[in-house]
């Protein structure tokens, strides 16, 4: 029987691709249900919406390029979903009790108003926690990368995750580890808490530090947000008014806190609140553009002085990363082996910091401000989400004769023996090259200057001197953010010196 090469290597191509991992994991662990005025209510929120995983908007596998294994990584977490804070659940009692003090009737998607009441049972307990579906969230997040990682990993190593001293980035944390660990997790696991105000030393050392950045300001997107909101919110106010008959008269405000409803009531619920069959899904595009204005202009690509709050982190990052295993300080003086899976936890502002430090989005063109570009890369709902994450995944790549890594086909012995090629020249590798790979809720984003490895990848040695370089320009830390400098504050920034100091005082490691 005779089998061509192209016969060899279409049955290879299906052997290798049978040979990937199948994860009982599922890819999207929150279920995003259909509204009565939207197929996808719950994905065009932002940064209020339930944890999704990223559309693959550059087609490149999430898979582990061939050739390739992931022997480091590292995930940065937002906090899981949760419930509103007093301002935001203030406004939801005001609103409220217009709608159950007016003279009105209302029909269609908004007929429910009269009878509608804000969902949170004991506010002083609930208000600004981590909610269920959150807990969820960071607990499935743990098992799913125990599961993507067995290699990273060792049964009945400690482990340990870091966090924002912030309560609901602790709760993320501490339900993270339990997921990660199961039952073992109160014996083996901790989080380690770092506080971001306070401290002189501990400038520019943290995981919110903009915290002590006096020049630093989020505009919240400022005039760029307002002008596409006074494009947008208009019709769409005049659509719901005219659902009303009586005396009561919708605000701006009502209106732009309809998809913040959405997406808060359906994951403190665990249910689609009503408030997601009233926008329809271009309406709801259109809020998520204003969303995507908030974090462009308040603390990412579009601004001078956030957008440099997360580098020094990330190049300390970086470093670590580089090493083949670094060793830490514990408060008591005593050592500990840095876990290869590194893992941190904070807020919606850093995570977009850090995201824009990364440079995923270094080509994105500055948005416009009154028309919405449905094209456009910077989609914060991809990211920035309830449990929005970044991931640095350092692949270990074999290389053959100093060359690159090559995309050539494994053929096992069966395959060729199949084929007819008794003494067949198989490709050799003769070593390895470390490349990093980023993804964004789990969806692959490659940077526009550094792509060439494998999987759209970067050699590791060149992101990380870029984003050195990146640092150098962006000019001295201390001096950008006009730090009143003590005895105690340090000359140049240390970005992350607490994964591997657990001695400094505005470090504390938590039981789970």
């Amino acid at each position: 029987m005779h089998i061509s090469c192209v016969g060899v290597i279409a049955l290879a191509g299906r052997v290798t691709h049978a040979a990937l991992p199948q994860y009982l994991a599922p890819l999207q662990d929150i279920d995003f249900p259909s509204s009565e005025s939207a197929t996808n209510p719950l994905q065009w929120l932002g940064a209020n919406g339930p944890w999704y995983a990223g559309p693959n908007v550059f087609g490149i596998s999430s898979d582990v390029p061939e050739n390739c294994h992931v022997d480091r990584a590292a995930y940065i977490s937002r906090h899981g979903s949760r419930y509103p804070d007093q301002e935001a659940y203030d406004g939801w009692v005001s609103m409220y009790e217009r709608f159950q003090t007016g003279h009105y009737t209302a029909r269609g998607s908004l007929s429910f108003l009269p009878n509608w009441h804000p969902v949170l049972t004991d506010p002083t307990s609930q208000i600004a926690m981590e909610n269920p579906t959150g807990a969820k969230e960071a607990y499935d997040l743990g098992y799913t990368l125990r599961t993507r990682y067995p290699d990273l990993y060792r049964e009945r190593d400690t482990f340990m995750v870091w966090a924002n001293n912030y309560t609901r980035v602790l709760q993320t944390a501490s339900m993270f580890v339990r997921g990660f660990l199961g039952f073992a997790a109160s014996k083996q696991g901790s989080v380690i808490s770092v506080t971001s105000k306070g401290f002189p030393a501990s400038v520019g050392d943290t995981l919110a530090p903009s915290d002590m950045c006096p020049n630093f300001e989020d505009t919240e997107g400022g005039d760029y947000k307002a002008a596409w909101d006074d494009i947008w919110i208009p019709p769409v106010q005049k659509r719901l008014q005219e659902l009303i008959e009586g005396n009561l008269t919708l605000t701006v405000s009502d209106v732009s806190q309809v998809p913040y409803l959405c997406g808060f009531e359906s994951h403190i619920t665990g249910r689609l609140s009503p408030w997601c069959d009233v926008f329809t899904d271009e309406e709801l595009k259109q809020y998520e553009y204003s969303n995507d204005l908030r974090y462009y202009y308040g603390v990412g690509p579009g601004t001078d002085l956030p957008r440099k709050m997360l580098t020094p982190f990330l190049n300390a990052l970086l470093g670590l990363l580089q090493s083949e295993s670094t060793n830490g300080t514990k408060a008591d003086g005593t050592s500990f082996a840095l876990p290869k899976l590194l893992v941190s936890f904070l807020n919606d502002g850093q995570l977009t910091e850090l995201v824009t430090a990364s440079g995923v989005f270094d080509e994105q063109p500055p948005l416009s401000p009154t028309d919405k570009d449905d094209n456009r890369l910077w989609v914060g709902s991809r990211y920035v989400s309830m449990r929005g994450t970044i991931a640095f995944e350092r692949l270990s790549c074999s290389i053959r004769n100093g060359s690159e890594p090559q995309n050539y086909q494994r053929y096992s012995h069966s395959t060729v023996a199949a084929a007819g090629l008794l003494n067949p020249t198989l490709p050799t590798s003769t070593g390895s090259a470390a490349y990093i790979r980023i993804r964004l809720n789990d969806a692959v984003y490659p940077v526009p200057s550094c792509k060439s490895g494998p999987g759209s990848s970067c050699k590791l040695s060149d992101y990380a001197k870029h984003i050195a370089e990146k640092y150098a320009l962006e000019g001295d830390w201390i001096t950008n953010c006009n730090v009143t400098v003590t005895t105690d504050t340090p000359t140049e920034v240390k970005g992350a010196s607490f994964f591997t100091d657990l001695s400094k005082p505005w470090v504390s490691q938590l039981a789970v």
